[in-house]
């Protein structure tokens, strides 16, 4: 029994410093520059989390390795622990050339499934996993005969090798980076030392979650060995599925509690904008019958930006041909996304929308955000001889409203056939604009899905401006990847900026219908799963890749997927009032290519002047919202003082008869009361 407890410690041992040892000589590569600068705190992430991933899977491979080598012994537990160690040395030897072969097997190709990618990866993950062990065992091997692995020596000798694999990759960081010679974009604001010193903390977190599952595995293998045929050893996978499984359900439970408070936030009241406006052209106004407290957050700041007649013609130097209508949609409009369209479009129709030019329909971001800079170039460029209608479908940010994918493209869907069913019984009709940011675009986009660019034809779509389309979006991939019957790839253009589309000629621009406005360094267009096992188009050749890839950067499973899952989040910063063509900042982008896409006349001063309001107007909404945010500080207060200030005799006369209102009510409840 001695000598059984002292193979599987020894196992252990070794399985662990085999993924330390890979750990280790991956973390260089967690500084590599990647598309957007980083913060400390990002670092810490990016280090600790690659660091505690690679690490437990290469020792559960080393692991798996090592069990396979004592079964193949045929000894068991009667085999002497050093014999075993050196039979495992062979075990990871075959596991690297076995590794090696499978990489070299299965070369990754254009549209190769999945199955060959995770087949692929997992051989570079096999041959990692082997000579990270061969390193392991032979620091133990190195240790004195006399001793166990776990003495001084070989401790020692386990922190050279690791940090040997370290400084080794260090090199070739540093000398990959000389590729970027013109340097990158935006340098890494980083400090090693203070990054490494929170990626351990991130690290030391996150390791003993890793030792908790370990733990709690070992017991349910070690319950499941005694009432079931076979050893602990052949149940212990089974243990890692109940620990994981457990973590979910604990995982899911914590995330629902959190999702109800971001959404609870998003319903509320904002004290900035706590009054309906005035416009009868916008949901949410006295003649409007979606009432102002459905509309959330998102809705109500959206038909508080609307552009007035007045503000389009002194911006664009001419008279405005319209007054622009905005209709939105909560989520509490109604019980079903049905209902919620049914309700909007008579709102459209009372307010005058379908007599417009121009038709935009929205599918927000997740929150339910629309972005002011799209509807306002709109509304300046068609001197306000358009409408616009937006439907929310989640309260949550973009990358956790992922579940609600699936019903915002159903939603979207059932408003574009209600909007062309409407249409069908009238004379004239405006153009049809579908326009859509991050998730939005996916949820636009995947209303089409398996039709292609036929099906937007087919409805009437007219024009499409897609802009930070997220990477899984089907739709994107069908049109652009596939060779399909349904798709005219004439009609579909994809664009870092406007110069892009400037140097087309013109009869390719004159075909363009559907435009994806795609940075090169956007996160969001580039992250998806599929980082994990293959590496993608655009850390191809380096001298090949776009503008805003570093040179310097290469592909490596984990890594790079937490790195971009970090570039995701950092693409999205803002300044705002400051307009930016950069990451997933398409402000600037929207007037220029509307202009373009939808074939509107405005001269480069009449644009210039766009984006100078635009910009002004979103620094005036900041500033407002934060100042008048707070309880007494709101918009109904303002209001108030200014009613009081401008004419003292109506604001007492309201006051006064408010005053006589709550009296009668409360002598009315104490009449009920008595009797």
């Amino acid at each position: 029994m001695s000598r059984s407890k002292d193979l599987r410690r020894l196992m252990a041992r070794r399985a662990t410093d085999a993924g330390l040892v890979a750990a280790a000589a991956g973390v260089p590569d967690g500084f590599q520059r990647t598309l957007t600068s980083r913060s400390n705190l990002d670092q810490a992430i990016v280090s600790g989390l690659t660091f505690v991933i690679e690490q437990g899977v290469v020792s559960t491979i080393q692991e798996t390795i090592q069990s396979l080598a004592l079964r193949v012994a045929n000894e068991g537990s009667g085999l002497d622990p050093r014999t075993w160690s050196r039979f495992s040395l062979g075990a990871d030897g075959v596991a690297v050339a076995v590794g090696l072969g499978l990489q070299s097997a299965l070369r990754q190709t254009e549209q190769e499934s999945t199955a060959r990618a995770v087949g692929r990866t997992g051989g570079r993950f096999l041959s990692l996993a082997g000579i990270s062990g061969v390193v392991a065992g032979g620091v133990h091997e190195a240790a004195e005969a006399g001793r166990s692995p776990t003495s001084r020596s070989s401790r020692i000798g386990l922190v050279v090798a690791a940090g040997s694999a370290a400084a080794v990759g260090e090199y070739r960081r540093r000398r990959r980076e000389r590729l970027d010679e013109s340097g990158h974009s935006e340098e890494t604001e980083i400090s090693a030392v203070r990054s490494l010193v929170l990626g351990v903390a991130v690290s030391i977190g996150a390791t003993g979650m890793g030792r908790a599952e370990g733990w709690f595995s070992c017991r349910v293998s070690d319950v499941l060995s005694r009432v079931l045929p076979g050893d602990e050893l052949i149940w212990r996978p089974v243990g890692h599925l109940a620990a994981l499984g457990l973590f979910a359900l604990g995982g899911r439970a914590g995330a629902q509690v959190v999702f109800r408070r971001i959404e609870g936030g998003q319903f509320g009241f904002e004290a900035a904008l706590d009054v309906p406006p005035l416009e009868r052209e916008v949901s949410g106004s006295s003649a409007s019958i979606v009432p102002y407290p459905t509309m959330a957050k998102m809705g109500r700041r959206m038909v508080w930006t609307l552009r007035r007649p007045e503000e389009i013609g002194r911006v664009m130097d001419e008279n405005a041909v319209a007054h622009p209508v905005r209709i939105y949609g909560g989520l509490a409009l109604a019980d079903t996304p049905a209902e919620r369209v049914s309700i909007a479009l008579d709102d459209l129709e009372r307010a005058g929308g379908f007599d417009r030019s121009w038709l935009m329909l929205v599918s927000p971001t997740g929150t339910g955000y629309v972005n002011y800079a799209a509807v306002g170039a709109l509304e300046f460029l068609t001197k306000g001889d358009c409408a616009t209608v937006a439907l929310q479908y989640s309260a949550r940010p973009s990358p956790i409203s992922l579940d609600r994918v699936n019903e915002g493209r159903e939603q979207f869907r059932l408003l574009v056939d209600a909007v062309m069913s409407r249409l069908s019984t009238r004379g004239s009709v405006p153009r049809i604009v579908i326009f859509g940011e991050s998730l939005g675009a996916w949820t636009s986009q995947d209303a089409f899905l398996h039709r292609g660019t036929e099906g937007l034809v087919e409805v009437g779509v007219d024009h499409a401006v897609w802009i930070g389309t997220p990477y899984e979006s089907k739709w994107k991939s069908q049109v652009l990847k596939e060779d399909r019957s349904d798709v005219d790839r004439s009609l579909v253009g994809v664009f870092n900026d406007i110069g892009e589309w400037d140097a087309l000629d013109d009869e390719t621009r004159a075909g363009i219908r559907y435009v994806m406005v795609t940075h090169h360094n956007d996160g969001v267009a580039l992250f998806g799963a599929s980082l994990l096992v293959r590496q993608p188009d655009w850390l191809g050749d380096p001298a090949e890749r776009p503008p805003g890839v570093p040179r310097s950067q290469r592909w490596i499973p984990v890594t790079t997927f937490v790195q971009t899952l970090i570039d995701m989040k950092n693409a999205a910063r803002v300044v705002p009032g400051v307009f930016e063509a950069d990451g997933h900042d398409y402000r600037a982008d929207l007037p220029p290519f509307l202009r373009a896409v939808l074939g509107l006349e405005a001269t480069s001063e009449q644009l210039e002047r766009i984006t100078l309001a635009l910009e002004a107007e979103e620094a005036l909404r900041t500033e407002w919202l934060t100042r008048h945010g707070s309880t007494g500080q709101g918009m109904a207060n303002e209001l108030l003082r200014r009613i009081r200030d401008a004419a003292p005799e109506v604001y007492e006369a309201a006051f006064a008869e408010l005053r006589d209102d709550m009296r009668a009510r409360q002598e009315v409840w104490e009449s009920n009361r008595r009797s």
